[in-house]
């Protein structure tokens, strides 16, 4: 079994690791209320069935892997490289497994999965054009590939809520080690051309409409401190005095999403699916 992995601290794997390594405690009560919904989307995308072989990319918390067991899959596997996560997962889904691995260098052979979906983690990798990659090598001729990631700021309001309080009372441009554009795969466009860069037909990209119910505006907060692990990066770049406005100012923003008693934070995604010839 692969790892444990080792990546150095100042770089932007490095620093997605850690992140995830202490989001993994929180997030199961935070986004991942959200991301979990779009599970059942990526099997149905990838034609996930009784008997299937499916494999998550960056499951996190393993909610794809862990549906596709209850769906019967006759394998169901998720990696991701943070072992905090792995553990989590093992814990959520019993009946699915999970272990440490890259994303970008998967140690299955060629042609072993019927279904490989990622939900929500091309975003978070050095190379996701790589992994795009990986996916197609071990999907077997006929395989299906499937992702969701985010819709940009002008729709999904907790980007927007976030963002622009850092513009308001800070600034978005930090010093970051060297990433993806957060946003790429935002735009079908792109996701369509880096599946078919990646080897993929057939490619297809719709919209999932999901909203994001925090219990109290404070979580909001919460979550964008301890389980996102770029805005961790970028709020812990601002000066001391423009950070706790930016605090201040998520909070009084996410105040203001309240409907008929309940904040409700509209977190659209794409959903991409592609098919190897």
């Amino acid at each position: 079994m692969p790892g444990p992995f080792t990546f150095d601290p100042q770089s932007f794997k490095g620093m997605e690791y850690a992140g995830w390594e202490r989001a993994a405690a929180v997030y199961n009560d935070s986004l991942g209320v959200v991301t979990s919904r779009a599970a059942d989307a990526l099997l149905d995308a990838t034609s996930v069935r009784e008997g299937s072989r499916l494999l998550e990319v960056c499951c996190g918390p393993g909610y794809g892997a862990g549906a596709a067991a209850a769906r019967g899959a006759a394998i169901a596997i998720g990696v991701d490289f943070a072992a905090a996560m792995v553990d989590v997962a093992h814990m959520n889904f019993p009946n699915a497994r999970f272990q440490q691995g890259d994303a970008e260098a998967l140690v299955f052979e060629d042609a072993t999965f019927d279904s490989v979906i990622c939900g929500f983690g091309l975003r978070h990798l050095t190379d996701p054009d790589k992994a795009i990659v990986e996916a197609h090598r071990v999907l077997v001729p006929g395989g299906r590939y499937a992702f969701t990631d985010w819709c940009g700021p002008d729709k999904v309001e907790y980007f927007g809520l976030v963002l622009g309080a850092v513009q308001k009372h800070g600034t978005l441009d930090v010093p970051l080690p060297p990433a993806p554009p957060l946003f790429r795969f935002s735009e079908p466009a792109a996701c369509v051309a880096a599946l078919r860069d990646g080897g993929f037909v057939e490619v297809e990209v719709t919209e999932l409409s999901l909203v994001y119910r925090p219990p109290t505006a404070e979580q909001v907060l919460e979550f964008t401190q301890r389980a996102a692990p770029r805005m961790q990066m970028i709020l812990a770049l601002q000066s001391s005095t423009a950070r706790e406005r930016i605090r201040q100012d998520i909070v009084e923003g996410a105040t203001r999403l309240e409907k008929s008693g309940r904040i409700e934070i509209a977190m659209p995604a794409v959903l991409a699916r592609a098919q190897k010839p």
